[in-house]
């Protein structure tokens, strides 16, 4: 129709034709109108709705098809002027996308398969499976995938990074949305990276992804473009992207029908540009033509469906040869930071050298490199290669730290390590590379992890770097911490093993941090550890032996010492096997009645003790108890039920057929890893003299074998004509129940999971049938030689092997599940399959001993009399261990793959055995106890405090006078007392208030003038005080010199000042204190929150933070000294954060801080001292965990992030805010917390608890809590109540002030009334970028919020919940006096009307007259850099004043954002300088 009435004649286009060919199928006689057509429409949707979105894009073409072709309008306009035809040509890309998920992923696990035959170990244990998606079709068709994904992971434990671009920025928010709530708690080993700047038609942006970072690359429906120049171009781009053996997954229409002409048609990108007017499409052939022309690809397979894409594999090729001559190899660098050893090949340099996928590699050597060598030659390595890469490893070869050389090893830290690594990254910045390096920082033993030597001086550096993480390109700074002694033997397996952990990590956004080393057990297997916070919840429990003391080993042989030395394992907190031990235990010294004493010889060993040690064993809880109700409170540290023993005690109240000395074997789920045990004597049977069997045969017994007589005989009533199935029958229950059933003339049919396995069962046991138990071939062989199914199942399978097991049961049949793994993960059981009159078992054998049941002795006697009838005899094999091997032994049975029994002795053992004995005395032995302030401290010794001039020092010098008796304090600082007595000493009132302490409580206080340092200086301040009737006996070390600088601005003079008074000074304190035996009873050095939160301008001074850490580390780990390094918050009146109030204003917004009152801090370090042998770095996390939470994708770490979602969710957070979202006023007017009265009957509850009060009723609501006997403990306890209870924050500086209950309740409500009034007209729709900002709401102050940024200041922040955030670009003021600028930009905004959605304001300063033509790059490059520290990723607005030099710096600003940074979500608000 749309043709007919055209004059065509002298027209040739290939649409034409295709018309024309479409015209001619239809039957001559076929009278067709656009009504007609309507109908056939709705027919043919109805009939085939998954081409409805084909049928209606056929639709709307034809109707315009008569203008396309008479010239009147252009294609192209087609897609881009309909909006609902762009969503239709989207569904049909979608559709055409969709078909392949099976192939897809089959060629994954190809892939997978191969790199499982090349590892060393057949293990995926740290493996990275990275993915590049290109895509721009919906994403749903990815889902499948996904989860296809993420059941892999789960099952081999791979790690999974999914780089997924889509340049349709509203498509890629979609598909992040619906992955976040698809993949909602399961995607604990997948990361997404979501990207929508790549264009594969630009292979520029594909330039900012790093070579080779790629397993696998799939790309659909990318490649329509009608020259094979470009199409060459994309697939050269996308193959440097590929690790050599990666996989291209392409899928391309290849031949389709004709109507997709009409749908594609408009496109000229369809059509070829030849002559012939042919498709621009490659069939198989050409694509195969095209991938071997660029080189590199070996094609693997193509699968053709005719009416849909093809996929086509291609593999990138392995071959050196030829990857030598690809662009990516040639068109990269690498620079190595370390020994340059010339031509040793075995050196560390030429061995990492060879590893590395790249032909240019530059070495600086430590001794011969100069800076300004290095600062000519990055520049210009950054402009001649499309990538470079950087390994630090100078730090390897540092001077040790020791007393003899401590000079030359800080100066080398501060100038040669800090100094030229801040160096290097400020070239990359100035450079402003297209290519950000990754640069890969390698440090020997500087983190401080259990097994770590700790190499003290790599700690700042450590510091320095990580604080740097935040202000280099994200994820592109590594940390490497290498805890291996290289030599000939390790040092190629190490290597090969650290680049391609480097290679692999490259876009992971979990390990900034980690440390390799070579295990322990297999030094050709490399692990990759890294660490957690743990919350410190309370003082070491005195029943806890780990905590409690420093434990002393000592030597004994159990035969003969087992009576005298008493002993029982210990099970880690860790739930680590490897770090079980034997412990001294004082034997109970009374018998309960029923109960005798019995020493324990020997014992069996289950898998059930395996889980148990690991923490791994499930358990059942009594409803509605508390923890310490339950029944087995101490579950999992009492492994063990069978053993063989003596008795030593008889209960002489109660009477009982065993006396002293018997000889017995029993069974109990109390423990028995002991060298004496507690028993009923309903649990335990004598042993005859004749018994054939020996004690380490025997003591595996009791729980398998009595496991089998339970279930056969008293709940199954086995019969001798019956079948019996027992899979897995090569364990000791497997065994002995062959042996049972043999005993009864039961037929029997086994299963087991090797070849060897199953050969033992035949010619040991001599069974006919064995089968393989690790898949369900079994099922089909049983069936050929028993149709009618087993009569009884004995399972120890799991998941789908049960499923397929229990089809096998015959009519009448009985299924006995002996594994619970599916019972305790509530896994689902089809009930059709017991149909035929079956029966389903499960048998919990040690329950039975739990309750103590008669049955326990009846069946032990059964089994007692069939061993000596010679009717049942020892399983094979019987390993048998000594107690000095349990973790050997519990090792051998973890591994899956044993056979028989493993049993260990215990007090029958005549090999040496270490017990670590605990000791009577404190680890701290200058005193009479392990308080902070016993009288030895206070009475008879002076605590010395550096920077004592600061005001922490001073006011903690008051608080230590006033409430624990100090009498004898040392403030040593640089200045004197003169300095301290001016009016104009910041800390001149704190001096006062301690001057009339002193006096008043007759102490004494001595200002000394020491530079901490000067190690002589420091080491004759505490001679001298030793001297003396009160030596120094605590130290606190609070010297610090603070001043923050951006990465730009650090040099190595502000290095050499900031980091020697925290490294310098903590480690001369600790040198003098051990040349002098100083007694010293605490060592405390300040560190600081912000070495744990990280932000920005900090690295100097968490340089210094991190050395303190690690040497508290160091004095208790290895000198068993006390230690703390207390990393200290926001503390009110005192410390850093009060001298500069303009900082921790915005601390508080950005980083969640909160205000610490100085007692409460004071309060909570005097704790520490008690729990410094378990935690000698102690951090007082005071912080706003919804401010932290709401940052969480900025945190700059992944232990930070973890511990900050941990606790969002532990404090019920994620409810608060869900139930904010989704519920409206109605809603939070009903919720348990809307009435006062309510918030005052809860928290009353609450603060009874807490203050121990014996009735609620105790408690008064309108009296202060303080006057009530609440410390800052107490208050600290109640503060992270309210938070967690009502997401209200009461700041703890107002409860210790001494509120009531009902002035609470009052903040509390008032709190929750305006959060529902902000989340009410926060619902309401806004269609515009910024609210209209009312100049009478803001309230100016002399001085702006802080940033932490040089030149930015925040004009105004909203108090609303996802604002957006404005940049306003403006000239520095002279007169610092910022008021005018603010109401010079919040009156332009609010001029804009059509702006109405609330905003943050910040302003960007910059200095006009130092701007150049050639320096605006370098000027926007740090803007952008210091902006996105306040926001690390868009949408970015910026404003800036029209026709000023602003606006020059505003558009380069926009333009590097969209080039460099992957950002092109941004908008430009141009303002008039005049009204």
């Amino acid at each position: 129709m749309a043709i007919k009435d055209l004059d065509l004649n002298q027209q040739h286009h290939p649409l034409l034709d295709a018309c024309r060919s479409l015209a001619s199928t239809l039957h001559v006689e076929q009278v067709v109108t656009w009504h007609s057509t309507q109908l056939r429409l709705i027919q043919l949707i109805e009939r085939f709705p998954r081409l409805k979105p084909f049928l209606i894009a056929l639709n709307k073409y034809g109707s315009h098809l008569k203008d396309i072709l008479s010239g009147e309008k252009n294609g192209l306009d087609i897609f881009l002027d309909d909006d609902e035809i762009g969503q239709t040509f989207q569904q049909i890309k979608t559709l055409i996308s969709a078909t392949k998920t099976q192939q897809i992923f089959h060629s994954i696990c190809q892939h997978l398969q191969l790199q499982y035959e090349q590892t060393k170990d057949n293990s995926f244990e740290n493996y990275r499976l990275r993915i590049f998606w290109l895509t721009d079709s919906d994403c749903s068709d990815v889902l499948s995938i996904l989860d296809l994904l993420l059941n892999l992971s789960q099952q081999t434990g791979i790690l999974i990074d999914l780089h997924y671009a889509d340049s349709d920025p509203i498509q890629l928010a979609n598909a992040q949305q619906t992955f976040n709530t698809h993949l909602t708690n399961q995607a604990k080993n997948l990361s997404i990276i979501y990207d929508e700047t790549i264009d594969l038609y630009d292979s520029k942006t594909l330039e900012k992804i790093p070579f080779e970072s790629f397993d696998i690359i799939f790309s659909a429906n990318q490649l329509l473009e009608n020259q094979d120049l470009t199409k060459k171009n994309s697939l050269i781009a996308l193959r440097r992207l590929l690790v050599p053996n990666g996989l291209l997954l392409l899928l391309e229409l290849v031949h389709v029908p004709l109507y997709f002409d009409l749908i594609f048609g408009f496109i000229d990108q369809w059509w070829s540009s030849d002559d012939d007017n042919n498709r621009a499409l490659n069939n198989i052939q050409q694509w195969r033509t095209l991938l071997k022309q660029i080189q590199g690809f070996n094609i693997i397979e193509s699968t053709l469906n005719q009416n849909e894409s093809t996929l086509i594999i291609s593999q990138k090729t392995i071959s050196k040869e030829i990857l030598q001559i690809l662009d990516e190899r040639k068109n990269q660098s690498w620079l190595i930071f370390t020994k340059d050893h010339n031509n040793n090949k075995n050196s560390f340099s030429h061995i990492l050298s060879s590893l590395l996928p790249c032909s240019d590699i530059r070495i600086f050597d430590i001794q011969n490199s100069t800076l300004d060598m290095i600062c000519s030659v990055i520049p210009v390595l950054l402009t001649t290669y499309k990538q470079v890469s950087i390994i630090f490893a100078w730090q390897l070869d540092q001077t040790l730290l020791n007393e003899n050389n401590d000079d030359l090893a800080f100066k080398q830290n501060e100038e040669l390590l800090c100094g030229t690594l801040s160096r290097i990254l400020q070239i990359i910045q100035k450079s402003s590379p297209y290519f950000y390096p990754f640069v890969y920082v390698l440090t020997d033993h500087a983190q401080f992890n259990n097994d770590s030597n700790l190499n003290l001086i790599a700690s700042p550096f450590i510091g320095l770097a990580r604080s740097l993480i935040t202000e280099y390109e994200r994820n592109r700074l590594k940390l490497i911490d290498l805890q291996t002694s290289l030599n000939n033997n390790n040092q190629s397996t190490f290597l090969h093993t650290l680049v391609e952990y480097m290679i692999n990590s490259r876009y992971s956004t979990d390990t900034c941090e980690v440390v390799l080393r070579l295990n322990d057990t297999n030094q050709n297997q490399v692990q990759h550890l890294t660490w957690h916070y743990e919350m410190l919840q309370k003082s070491v429990d005195d029943n806890d032996e780990q905590g409690k003391s420093k434990l002393e080993q000592i030597s004994i042989i159990p035969k003969r010492d087992a009576d005298q030395k008493p002993f029982r394992i210990c099970v880690p907190q860790s739930r680590f096997l490897s770090e079980l031990i034997w412990i001294e235990e004082d034997r109970e010294k009374e018998l309960l009645p029923g109960m005798v004493e019995v020493r324990v010889h020997c014992v069996g060993i289950n898998f059930r003790d395996v889980l148990k040690s690991r923490g791994l064993y499930p358990y059942t809880r009594t409803f509605a108890q508390p923890d310490e109700n339950q029944p087995r409170v101490n579950q999992d540290t009492e492994p063990g039920s069978d053993f063989v023993g003596t008795i030593i005690r008889v209960d002489p109240t109660t009477t009982t057929n065993f006396q002293v000395g018997d000889h017995v074997v029993g069974v109990t789920g109390d423990g028995t890893y002991h060298s004496h045990i507690m028993i009923n004597s309903q649990l335990i049977i004598r042993i005859p003299s004749d018994f054939p069997l020996t004690d380490e045969q025997l003591c595996g017994m009791p729980t398998p074998l009595l496991t089998v007589i339970y279930s056969l005989k008293y709940r199954v009533h086995l019969q001798s004509h019956q079948t019996v199935l027992i899979h897995a029958a090569t364990g000791a229950a497997g065994q002995w129940c062959i042996q049972y059933c043999q005993y009864i003339g039961a037929r029997v049919i086994a299963t087991a999971g090797t070849e060897e396995k199953r050969d033992f069962v035949r010619e040991y046991y001599g069974i006919e049938h064995v089968f393989n138990s690790r898949d369900a071939s079994f099922v089909n062989n049983i069936h050929e030689i028993l149709p009618q199914g087993v009569d009884v199942i004995v399972n120890s399978l799991s998941g789908n092997l049960l499923k397929e097991s229990i089809k096998l049961l015959a009519y009448h049949g009985q299924f006995v599940e002996w594994g619970k793994r599916d019972i305790y993960h509530d896994n689902n059981l089809s009930m059709f399959q017991l149909r035929s009159d079956c029966s389903f078992h499960v048998i919990d054998f040690i329950s039975l001993a739990d309750h103590v049941s008669p049955l326990i002795r009846l069946m032990l006697e059964e089994a007692i009399d069939l061993f000596i009838q010679r009717k049942l005899r020892a399983v094979e094999p019987t390993v048998s261990y000594e107690p000095s091997q349990v973790i050997e032994a519990l090792l051998r049975c973890n591994s899956g793959q044993v056979m028989g029994k493993t049993v260990f002795r215990i007090s029958s053992s005549d090999q040496p055995l270490s017990i670590h004995k605990i000791q009577s005395t404190s680890l701290l032995k200058v005193v009479s106890d392990n308080t902070m302030f016993p009288s030895e401290v206070c009475n008879q010794g002076t605590i010395l405090i550096s920077g004592g001039f600061g005001g922490l020092g001073l006011t903690m010098s008051r608080w230590m006078i006033e409430q624990r008796g100090v009498k004898h304090i040392a403030l040593m600082s640089r200045r004197t007392l003169v300095e301290l007595e001016k009016p104009s000493n910041p800390q001149y009132d704190d001096w006062l208030r301690l001057k009339r302490t002193i006096k008043e409580y007759n102490a004494h206080v001595d200002v000394v003038q020491a530079d901490v340092t000067n190690f002589q200086q420091v080491h004759d301040l505490i001679e001298r005080f030793n001297k003396t009737s009160y030596p120094i006996r605590g130290i606190i070390h609070s010297a610090v010199v603070a001043e923050d600088r951006t990465l730009g601005n650090i040099t190595q003079e502000h290095l050499s000042l900031v980091l020697p008074p925290k490294v310098r000074g903590a480690w001369y304190f600790h040198q003098a204190t051990q040349l002098l035996h100083a007694p010293i009873h605490f060592f405390i050095m300040f560190s600081s929150i912000r070495n744990h939160l990280l932000e920005v301008s900090s690295a100097g001074y968490n340089a210094g933070n991190q050395f303190l850490d690690a040497l508290a580390h160091y004095r208790f780990e290895k000198l068993s000294l006390p230690a703390l390094s207390i990393s200290l918050p926001a503390v009110s009146g005192a410390g850093m954060f009060h001298r500069h109030k303009e900082m921790l204003s915005t601390l508080k917004e950005t980083q969640g801080f909160e205000l610490m009152p100085t007692i409460t801090v004071f309060e909570l370090i005097e704790s520490f001292h008690q729990t410094q042998k378990i935690c000698p770095c102690p951090v007082i996390f005071a912080v706003n965990w919804q401010t932290l939470h709401r940052n969480y994708p900025t945190l700059a770490t992944s232990f930070l992030r973890k511990i900050v979602d941990q606790r969002y969710k532990e404090m019920k957070f994620d409810q608060i805010a869900s139930s904010s979202s989704s519920s409206g006023k109605n809603n939070s007017t009903e919720s348990s917390m809307n009435k006062k009265e309510t918030i005052i009957e809860r928290t009353q509850s609450a603060v009874a608890r807490l203050l121990g009060a014996t009735s609620v009723d105790r408690i008064v609501i309108d009296r202060s809590l303080v006057s009530q006997g609440m410390d800052s403990l107490a208050a600290v306890s109640l503060y992270n109540w309210l938070g967690q209870e009502t997401g209200i924050y009461i700041p703890l500086v107002e409860l210790l002030h001494g509120l009531s209950i009902e002035t609470i309740a009052i903040l509390v409500y008032n709190k929750l009334n305006e959060k529902e009034q902000t989340t009410s007209s926060t619902t309401k729709e806004h269609d515009s970028d910024f609210d209209l900002v009312d100049e009478n709401e803001v309230q100016f102050s002399n001085t702006s919020i802080y940033t932490g940024l040089e030149n930015i200041i925040c004009l105004y922040r909203s108090n609303q919940n996802n604002t957006s955030t404005l940049f306003c670009i403006t000239q520095i003021s002279n007169d610092n006096n910022n008021e005018d600028l603010f109401t010079f930009f919040i009156d332009k905004l609010s001029n804009q009307k059509d702006k109405t959605s609330s905003n943050d304001i910040y302003a960007l300063q910059i200095q006009i007259p130092s701007i150049t033509s050639s320096s605006i790059s370098t000027y926007a490059q740090n803007l952008i850099t210091q902006m996105r520290r306040i926001q690390p990723c868009g949408f970015y607005q910026i404003v800036a004043i029209r026709n000023k030099p602003e606006e020059t710096i505003a558009h380069e600003m926009l333009k590097q954002l969209k080039t460099h940074s992957r950002i092109t979500n941004t908008q430009l608000h141009l303002l008039d300088a005049h009204n």
